[in-house]
């Protein structure tokens, strides 16, 4: 079989979108899976954790630093921009979707379990709320680099001549996305304070 059959036309810009989707679905079902099949160890070192920081939290005694907020958001950001300039961002940006989705389920999971029901809220608010305005702007990232990268790979394998996909109107789209996440930090670090009191005043 020639190469030129092997690698196949990547439709924009829906199918990037889906295949990050399902990477992220995948890592969400799994994370969710893990933490309720969690240990009673685990799960009482895990509850005795979090007891003792939302107490402190409840009683303002969590400090909440902006530099560590932003490291946790740009990052995947980052790694997701770099991999798009290399063919391994085929494979390379689905894998870090999935382990989002799966340290995001995971979380909430862990909350719940501990907490039981009362802890969906908690996991709502200091996870759920930061990943309704951080998640549209990864994953549009993430579809313009996963197709940055099927071009790389495409050019590589069939030793073609097409196009490379990085404009200036690529640049100026992770300029934009990269200043929406900056946002979505700045945000973030203004409202921890005050979700981390409200979910230590819902399960304590």
């Amino acid at each position: 079989m020639k190469r030129r059959d092997m690698i196949v036309d990547f439709p924009r810009p829906l199918a990037p979108l889906a295949a990050l989707s399902a990477c992220f679905l995948l890592g969400g079902v799994l994370g969710a899976a893990f933490g309720g099949l969690m240990s009673d160890a685990c799960a009482q070192e895990l509850a005795d954790y979090l007891t003792a920081y939302l107490t402190l939290a409840r009683e303002g005694g969590v400090t909440v630093e902006f530099w560590p907020v932003a490291w946790e958001q740009f990052r995947l950001l980052l790694a997701v921009i770099l991999l798009g300039l290399t063919a391994l961002g085929v494979a390379g940006i689905p894998v870090l979707f999935g382990v989002r989705g799966f340290l995001l389920a995971f979380s909430v999971a862990g909350l719940c379990r501990v907490f039981g029901a009362a802890g969906l809220v908690p996991g709502v608010f200091l996870f759920g709320l930061p990943a309704f305005f951080w998640a549209p702007i990864l994953f549009l990232t993430g579809a313009q680099c996963l197709n940055g990268a099927w071009v790389l790979l495409r050019r590589l394998m069939l030793e073609s001549r097409e196009p490379l996909p990085f404009t200036p109107t690529y640049w100026g789209r992770l300029g934009l996305w990269g200043a929406a996440m900056m946002v979505c930090v700045m945000l973030e670090y203004l409202a921890a304070p005050v979700l981390l009191t409200a979910a230590a005043k819902l399960v304590l």
